[in-house]
């Protein structure tokens, strides 16, 4: 009984930390797309 309460946290915090690092992910994605888009809008003001 120990064994299957112990497996199904394990899965359960591996799930956990694939979630979390999807939105990291994600996340930072997101940013550096944001901040090609300041680049840009600096470049087409600057000329």
């Amino acid at each position: 009984m120990w064994e299957l309460v112990k497996d199904f946290l394990l899965v359960s915090m591996g799930m956990g930390i694939g979630v979390v690092l999807m939105c990291i992910i994600s996340v930072g994605k997101e940013a550096d797309r944001h901040m090609e888009e300041i680049k840009e809008n600096k470049e087409s003001e600057d000329n």
